[in-house]
């Protein structure tokens, strides 16, 4: 009599997924039936922790979006200037970051709005198809713009430390970012294999965009983990690291040569010219060192938890609420460095009239030519 009253209080909640019947977990204690069962939570719901970081991650993408925009459109705008022909070296580091706008765009688009978006629904409803084109545009947003970051130090470097190969170097700077967009695209194919739509345990049906089921062993998502670490930061890191080091240290050298004006150089044009066209380089380096210190800050937590997460496998809801957190800091990056941008064009600071003219000529040089 019982197992007959106990079925007909759960017959309005009975449904069977597996050959097992679902059972709410608040109702579990009173059920009583041989037939096999589980017992499963409630699906989640948008709560207010998800409302606020659906907001947090709006404004993001707004600002991101409006900086990016607005830094394309300066640069492309410089083109009007095709009448210098001075310094081809100077014009190509823009032509990087254009290219890292758009790549700070997409990482808009896919990672913040995106996130943003999901946040707000907490299923995934898009289907499984978009779930990997989803999850493979997020990593190739973040390939692309590290690639991008690598090839302004890079950029930088030949600049300054091989200043007649600056020439060529600004010819070819098109082929180098092409081959960081296939290399981008490559690297990301394997998130459209891992990621696919799984049912949650939930007692409702509740669908995500997970990698459940595709790992066998705890071996294999610390491989791709690994490999994702050394090719979007460890290895770009690297490469930065000694780009820019090499050019500070010829950048000091160059300094100290043109600190020195004697009789002769005040009036030598070609040096003044030179000169000038040096303050122009240092300029360039200096907006790209501040971007990828950007870069290493804002990503630098977030690779170490990724690391701590995978390989140290902490509590959890705690790890994953923090991952969460830390990914997101990390992707305010992409709205961090149209600022950085805007701020060495708007803020010119110059002690007196001759710095002053100087720094506007600079301003000038800095037109991009095709």
């Amino acid at each position: 009599m019982m197992e007959a009253n106990n079925i007909s209080l759960f017959e309005p909640f009975e449904k069977t997924r597996d050959g097992f019947l679902l059972v709410p977990l608040e109702l579990c204690h009173l059920w009583n039936s041989s037939k096999p069962f589980k017992c499963l939570e409630h699906s989640p719901k948008t709560n207010s922790s998800a409302k606020i970081r659906t907001t947090v991650l709006g404004i993001m993408a707004m600002i991101s979006l409006i900086g990016n925009i607005l830094t394309i459109l300066s640069i492309r705008n410089s083109r009007t200037c095709r009448n210098r022909k001075i310094n081809q070296s100077w014009s190509s580091v823009y032509a990087l970051i254009l290219h890292l706008s758009v790549s700070d765009l997409l990482v808009t688009v896919f990672c913040i709005a995106g996130e943003a978006m999901w946040s707000f629904t907490v299923e995934w409803k898009a289907g499984n198809i978009l779930c990997k084109l989803f999850k493979f545009s997020e990593m190739f947003s973040l390939y692309l713009s590290t690639f991008i970051l690598v090839l302004i130090g890079l950029d930088r470097f030949v600049a300054v430390r091989y200043p007649i190969k600056a020439f060529s170097t600004t010819k070819r700077c098109s082929k180098f970012v092409i081959g960081a967009w296939i290399l981008s695209c490559l690297l990301s194919l394997p998130q459209l294999i891992i990621f696919h739509v799984g049912i949650g345990p939930f007692y409702e049906d509740f669908y995500q965009c997970v990698t459940y089921g595709f790992y066998t062993e705890p071996w294999q998502e610390q491989l791709y983990t690994t490999f994702s670490f050394l090719c979007m930061f460890m290895v770009p890191l690297l490469i930065l690291a000694a780009s820019y080091t090499s050019t500070i240290i010829t950048i000091s050298k160059s300094d100290k040569f043109f600190s020195f004006e004697g009789p002769r150089r005040v009036i030598d044009l070609d040096f003044n010219r030179r000169r000038l066209i040096h303050k122009a380089k240092v300029k360039a380096f200096r907006i790209s060192l501040v971007i990828v210190v950007t870069f290493v800050v804002w990503w630098t937590p977030y690779y170490i938890m990724m690391i701590i997460f995978v390989f140290l496998n902490p509590d959890k809801y705690l790890s994953e609420e923090l991952q969460k957190g830390i990914f997101f800091f990390g992707m305010s990056n992409s709205l961090v460095n149209p600022l950085i941008y805007g701020a060495f064009h708007l803020w010119k600071p110059s002690k007196n009239k001759k710095t002053r003219y100087a720094s506007f000529k600079i301003f000038d040089y800095s037109c991009l030519q095709e």
